[in-house]
C-alpha cells in the first residue's frame, strides 16, 4: 500500500471565502486525508500569505502542536526589510521541525533571485531546506536563476499545467535540484514521462487541499502503470527524503 505525504495543504481560514465550507482546522484536514489514504502532510497557513508572514508562521506551529502528521511550510520574505525570521534561524527551525519554506514573490511582491533574497536563497541551500513556489508567483527565468546558483537547495515547482513540458524539460537538462508537484501536470502520461526520462526522483505528490479533492491526485498515481517502486517515491518516498524522515 502505498504512503501518500502531501506536499501541498492550506491550514486556517481565507478572507474571501468560497460559497461551499472548506475543512480549515487540524481536525478536519486530518479527516480528509484519511479519508484519502494520505498519511502526512507539508502545512502552510493561510494568515502567512494573506496577511502577515511572521504571525502566520506562529500561528501554523500553535495549531498544528499535537498533530504528528502535520509538517510546517514556513512562509517567508526577502530578509532586507526585517519582517520575517532571519535566514538561518528560520532554515534552522525548518531542519528541526523536518518542514519546508514557502513563497509568494508574486503577491508578496519581491523577486524570486539573488539580489533580491539571496541571503534567504543561500541559507536554506546550506541546510538543504525544500523552497515550495507555485508556477504563477515566479517567472522562469528567475527560477532558472535560483537552481543554478544554488544547486544544493531543493526547488519544488506547485500548480502547474500540462503546458509547460518545454520549459519544464530543459530545466531539468541542467538542473537536478527541481522537483514537480504531480497532481497538476495533466499532460497524457505526463507523469509517466518523467520518470522514463528523468527518473521517479523528480515528483512529489500534492493535492492544495483543501482548494482540491484528495481523491484525483490519489488516483492518478494509484492506478498509474509506473512500477511499484516509482509509485512509492512519488507518493512520499522523495517528500520524506527532501525533509530528513527516511527510516522515520
Amino acid at each position: 500500500m502505498l504512503e501518500f505525504f502531501d506536499c501541498n495543504v492550506r491550514l486556517g481560514r481565507v478572507s474571501a471565502p468560497p460559497p461551499v465550507s472548506l475543512p480549515y482546522n487540524c481536525e478536519e484536514l486530518a479527516a480528509e486525508l484519511d479519508r484519502g489514504g494520505i498519511v502526512a502532510a507539508l502545512v502552510y497557513h493561510s494568515w502567512a500569505k494573506e496577511w502577515d508572514p511572521a504571525q502566520g508562521n506562529q500561528r501554523l506551529l500553535k495549531e498544528i502542536d499535537g498533530w504528528a502528521q502535520f509538517y510546517p511550510c514556513f512562509v517567508t520574505l526577502p530578509p532586507a526589510t526585517g519582517e520575517t525570521m532571519p535566514p538561518a534561524e528560520l532554515a534552522a527551525l525548518a531542519v528541526h521541525k523536518h518542514g519546508a519554506v514557502r513563497v509568494y514573490p508574486g503577491k508578496h511582491e519581491f523577486r524570486l533571485i539573488p539580489w533580491n533574497c539571496g541571503e534567504l536563497l543561500e541559507a536554506l541551500a546550506d541546510a538543504s531546506v525544500p523552497l515550495l513556489v507555485e508556477r504563477t508567483e515566479t517567472t522562469w527565468d528567475d527560477l532558472a536563476a535560483v537552481l543554478s546558483t544554488y544547486p544544493a537547495l531543493p526547488v519544488i515547482l506547485l500548480e502547474t499545467s500540462y503546458r509547460i513540458g518545454r520549459r519544464l524539460y530543459a530545466l531539468w537538462e541542467q538542473h537536478p535540484n527541481l522537483y514537480l508537484e504531480a497532481n497538476t501536470y495533466k499532460a497524457f502520461w505526463g507523469i509517466e514521462d518523467i520518470c522514463a526520462q528523468y527518473g521517479a526522483e523528480r515528483l512529489v505528490f500534492g493535492t492544495h487541499l483543501p482548494i482540491n479533492e484528495t481523491g484525483p491526485a490519489v488516483a492518478q498515481l494509484t492506478y498509474s502503470p509506473l512500477a511499484d517502486r516509482q509509485k512509492a517515491l512519488i507518493s512520499g518516498g522523495n517528500m520524506r527524503r527532501l525533509l530528513g524522515l527516511e527510516g522515520s
